[in-house]
């Protein structure tokens, strides 16, 4: 397959939201945040029970660019954009088979619809890399990630948020691993 027409829909892309910065009026398509929350750590430890922890010091920083919003249908206004996540997840104990925490990275692809001029509505894929410790051994892989969740503006800059993202990933003995992690937390955009 040739790679000249991906290359050019993919800079195209890049350059035609980069180029309309100006219809965000006086805000830019650059924004960060970030959000704390609760996370429920599933895997498979063998057996026929599954290991189970959850823990309420985990969260999550993001950085995002925009690109340019566009109308479906009248009243709600679709924004796409890319995202750069880094994720912490406490300590889970897993009762008898010890405790779980795991930190990583990744990329995903975000759409928004914005329904009033305050709520917005959001879901994301992508793929992280995570970096986790089971009962004191360390092992890291690359999985799948995904998320909803919801944003209120207070103003055109800052606004609250509240998501759930799904991680999926496996730490040595622990093959396959679903992290569930619920974060509140707040936005920025430049």
């Amino acid at each position: 397959m040739p790679k000249t027409p991906l290359l050019a829909a993919f800079l195209l892309t890049v350059f035609s939201g980069a180029a309309s910065g100006a219809s965000y009026g006086d805000t830019s398509p650059i924004y960060a945040g970030g959000g704390a929350g609760r996370m429920q750590f599933n895997a498979d430890c063998g057996g026929p029970r599954q290991c189970k922890g959850q823990d309420n010091g985990s969260g999550k920083l993001f950085a995002g660019f925009n690109f340019a919003p566009f109308s479906v249908w009248q009243g709600s206004e679709l924004t796409s954009s890319v995202e750069l996540v880094g994720y912490r997840g406490g300590k889970a104990g897993l009762g008898r088979r010890g405790a779980a925490s795991f930190r990583g990275a990744g990329l995903s692809y975000r759409i928004s619809s914005r329904e009033t001029d305050t709520v917005s509505v959001h879901a994301r894929a992508g793929l992280a890399r995570l970096s986790g410790k089971f009962d004191g051994a360390s092992s890291a892989s690359t999985g799948v990630t995904g998320g909803v969740g919801m944003a209120y503006a207070l103003d055109k800059h800052l606004s609250l948020t509240a998501d759930y993202d799904l991680l999926r990933a496996g730490f040595g003995a622990l093959a396959r691993t679903h992290v569930h992690l619920l974060t509140l937390g707040a936005a920025y955009k430049f």
